[in-house]
């Protein structure tokens, strides 16, 4: 017995503490030190620094213990002309931990414009929700840019045992409705519709708002690690697009210019 404590001690220390800090527990969700209402600062940014006709902006998702891979995404990104923004699609902590956020967060505050974090199942364990909420905001919020707008949701159906709440419809059905200053659409969440993570029950109606909103041009997702594309609700002009895990090193650099909407994967 007294030789599996001497083991399990260090295993603890190491899981609890930070690069150059300590959490006093798994379970704390912030410090003082802990930033806070990233989301809603980088909004603010964002629509004060507006650029031109043409938005040009990154899919990335699933830093999740990825963090030297994270480093790297950076660097390329602001090697990238004219982004306006990057969107991390969920999974940005593996644990739900804050010092795992705020790992992430201390690299993607490298990036030169600003970034956008979404709810992801993984941040949704232990107290992530908490921690998220703190750092990030809420876990259903849109914004708008250039006349685009983005309208970021939680659909980590799992989480809440398939309750028939995850993804709030009635919620998405507001914002998805038309808007004055609004031209087009864009849906971003953690799980994509088809996933075995989403609740199946509500999937039709799911896709069925997305697509019958005036000028949706695309729905944006990360989860599985690998990249995808298709076309749900037998429509072929408004993409569903998956985007790699960070571990994977590529990711989608979508851009809107005169109400059309093209992206590339990117290897890196």
């Amino acid at each position: 017995m007294r030789n599996r404590i001497t083991v399990i001690i260090p295993i603890l220390l190491l899981m609890i503490m930070g690069c150059g800090g300590f959490e006093y527990s798994p379970n704390q969700y912030f410090s003082g030190d802990t930033p806070r209402d990233i989301n809603q600062r980088n909004i603010k940014r964002l629509q004060e620094e507006q650029g031109d006709a043409r938005i040009r902006f990154i899919l990335t998702g699933d830093s999740q213990r990825s963090y030297k891979d994270a480093e790297d995404l950076v660097k390329v990104i602001n090697q990238i002309p004219e982004i306006d923004f990057v969107l991390l699609a969920g999974d940005i902590s593996d644990f739900g931990l804050s010092q795992e956020m705020e790992w992430v967060d201390k690299v993607f505050s490298k990036l030169q414009r600003p970034y956008l974090g979404v709810i992801g199942n993984h941040d949704l364990v232990a107290t992530g929700e908490k921690a998220f909420k703190r750092m990030y905001g809420e876990l259903n919020y849109s914004f708008v840019y250039q006349g685009v707008k983005f309208v970021c949701h939680n659909t980590n159906s799992r989480e809440t045992s398939f309750s028939g709440n995850v993804p709030d419809l009635e919620w998405l059905k507001k914002e998805f409705s038309p808007e004055t200053g609004v031209e087009a659409y864009i849906a971003v969440a953690h799980v994509p519709p088809g996933d075995g993570d989403f609740d199946r029950s509500l999937e039709a109606k799911y896709i069925n708002i997305i697509n019958t909103s005036p000028n949706t041009l695309a729905a944006l997702y990360a989860h599985q690690h690998a990249y995808n594309l298709f076309y749900p609700g037998n429509q072929h002009t408004i993409p569903y697009i998956v985007t790699t895990g960070i571990e994977k090193r590529k990711f989608v650099l979508i851009e809107i210019l005169n109400g059309k909407l093209t992206f590339e994967n990117i290897e890196y």
